[in-house]
């Protein structure tokens, strides 16, 4: 081989050693950079000069070993250390680490893919997830209902401040007791005098009749404008506003309600029906009194021309009309009422002078209110009221409720007039001997929005599940509804599954999207792109998205950065290592170039 040969392997070592000197150099530089991991070089000898392969053993020879001399060294891997360095806290909700295996997604300008372990993100000028390099960071989107779209990767955008949200109220818990001691509205000795519900009638002097002498009483069927007092004089024309201006329910005060002769409705019919809905009188899905010789709730007209009004059962359904609960104004047309005031209402219900009477004469109740949203964030007043009903044999009780809203807006009638319907609908809850929650009836209600803008009808399940029937006093109240009003996106935050979740200013929380991370089968045989990106290589298999925590991906740790792996022991003393190694492989060459030096100065 000679001396030459010496010096190729001296050269050698030191080509070597100077690639790990280059190595070790750039995991130095980088012992600062995120989510940096570290590269390690590893030497192989290179091929060997065989001079004898050597001689297997006999009878007479033990064998020989083979003869070879090496030609130096040669770099044999580069390899990258994937392990995780240390998680960082930042504050900065942007900013994410990945606890595990994966990497970061992220898009190029030319629709190429990039992965990193680098989960320094910001946000761009459209409030789009950005790296430090301006690539799109990838994952999963939700559509206008704000479920999670998987499927093809997408730009993640978190728009806070941008949109706003409302979500419409479908059901509505309520708990709390319903007094199992409260009195049972009687039901079978009852006359109008004496009613168990609210019965109101126009006095003598709120009479119509439909001839000029005031004898003949008027029907329901007959025309507004026809009607007259007892004099005979007309009391209503077209445009005539008729306004209930001052009735109560329960102790509430209603709306000021207005009814317009000829546009309204036409009729006395048409105006107790509308006079019907205003009050909030449920007439269907209620018990037929008729048979214990009691008229049912609504509004009718007595033989001798009088409007008779019967509430629902409850002190808290109970209506009050004053003698000026009722005005006539002139309107859009030319002609004034004869009378602001023909209508004159007195109570005929006897012994309801105080609460207790109240309660023992139209049976005891208890009202509570929530308010519900529509689908665009209208808020709607509910107001419910529960009455006990009756008792079974075994000790069990029903307690029947009523709904209604001032904010329901029905459609208009078939004929075009307005509906000022208010009630949503009525229902029964049963509770056993031991004041149990057993089960409940039509609990399903409906309201009306139509011209609001708004989803129509919207029905919202009523849950009395968490109600009891003990002997204590009543006490209802709200436990939950799913509604809520418009609000606009003012914070976010990421899960550990990579969720992001909005929070809205109304306190309504939404899905805005994932994030998801690529796995590879060898990790090692990523290309590194630079700027702490990498692709695929041919070596590395195809990238698999997954969702964080699935099936062996690691978790998303918001507000935090991945510090780089580098250990700076290990890396000082393979620079030692490395150094040491450069120099000896000099001093080969060195003593071979003295022993040539010799051997020259021998043909001197």
């Amino acid at each position: 081989m000679g001396l030459t040969s010496s010096l190729f392997a001296g050269l050698s070592g030191m080509k070597t050693n100077e690639f790990r000197m280059d190595v070790i150099g750039n995991n130095i530089a980088n012992v600062n950079t995120a989510a940096y991991k570290t590269d390690r070089v590893t030497f192989q000898s290179q091929f060997s000069q065989t001079f004898s392969f050597g001689t297997a053993p006999s009878g007479t020879i033990g064998g020989t070993n083979p003869l070879q001399v090496g030609t130096g060294a040669s770099v044999g891997t580069m390899s990258r250390d994937f392990s995780m360095g240390a998680p960082e806290l930042t504050g900065l909700k942007t900013d994410m680490a990945i606890q595990g295996q994966g990497l970061f997604i992220l898009k190029g300008a030319n629709g190429g893919q990039f992965y990193t372990r680098d989960g320094s993100m910001h946000f761009n000028s459209e409030n789009f997830l950005v790296s430090s390099q301006g690539l799109f960071l990838q994952g999963y989107n939700t559509d206008e209902n704000f479920n999670l779209n998987v499927g093809p990767l997408n730009r993640i955008k978190i728009p806070v401040g941008e949109i706003t949200t409302a979500t419409l109220t479908t059901s509505a818990q309520f708990r709390g007791n319903l007094d199992n001691n409260a009195s049972v509205p009687p039901t079978d000795t009852l006359s109008l005098t004496a009613a168990t519900r609210p019965v109101l009638t126009s006095t003598p002097g709120g009479r119509f009749f439909t001839d000029l002498l005031g004898a003949v009483p008027a029907t329901g069927a007959d025309n507004l404008t026809v009607l007259r007092d007892v004099g005979g004089n007309q009391l209503f024309y077209d445009d005539n506003i008729i306004t209930l201006a001052s009735a109560q329910k329960g102790g509430a005060t209603l709306v000021p309600t207005d009814f317009v002769v000829g546009t309204t409705g036409a009729t006395l019919d048409d105006f107790n029906q509308w006079l019907t809905e205003v009050l909030g009188i449920q007439t269907n899905g209620t018990p037929d009194y008729t048979a214990n010789g009691v008229a049912n709730p609504g509004i009718t007209m007595t033989a001798n021309g009088e409007i008779q009004i019967v509430g629902n059962i409850g002190h808290k359904n109970q209506i009050v009309l004053g003698s000026n609960a009722m005005t006539v104004t002139t309107g859009a047309g030319l002609t004034a009422p004869f009378s602001s005031t023909p209508f004159q209402f007195e109570a005929n219900v006897s012994g309801t002078a105080t609460l207790e009477a109240q309660k023992a004469a139209l049976g005891d109740s208890v009202r509570t209110a929530y308010t519900a949203y529509d689908s665009v964030g209208n808020p709607i007043d509910i107001q419910i009221v529960l009455v006990k009903q009756t008792v079974d044999s075994t000790g069990g009780t029903v307690w029947r409720f009523f709904a209604e809203s001032p904010d329901s807006i029905p459609p208009l009638n078939g004929d075009g007039s307005f509906n000022a319907d208010r009630t949503l609908g009525t229902g029964t809850i049963s509770f056993d001997a031991s004041g149990n929650y057993l089960n409940g009836t039509n609990l399903t209600v409906s309201v009306f929005r139509d011209g609001a803008g708004s989803l129509t009808p919207q029905t919202i399940e009523l849950d009395f599940s968490g109600m009891d029937s003990l002997n204590l006093n009543h006490s209802i109240t709200l436990l939950s509804q799913d509604g809520f009003p418009a609000g606009t996106l003012a914070d976010f935050s990421i899960g550990e599954d990579g969720i992001i979740t909005g929070t809205f200013d109304n306190g309504l929380m939404r899905t805005l999207g994932q994030v998801v991370v690529a796995t590879f089968r060898n990790y090692q045989g990523l290309v590194a792109a630079g700027e702490t990106l990498f692709t695929g290589g041919p070596n590395s298999g195809e990238a698999i998205v997954k969702a964080p925590l699935e099936l062996g991906a690691g978790s998303i740790s918001a507000a935090t950065l991945e510090l780089s792996n580098v250990d700076l022991s290990r890396e000082f003393i393979n620079l030692i290592i490395s150094s040491t190694g450069f120099s000896a492989s000099s001093r080969v060459i060195q003593t071979s170039d003295r022993l040539l030096n010799e051997l020259i100065a021998l043909s001197r």
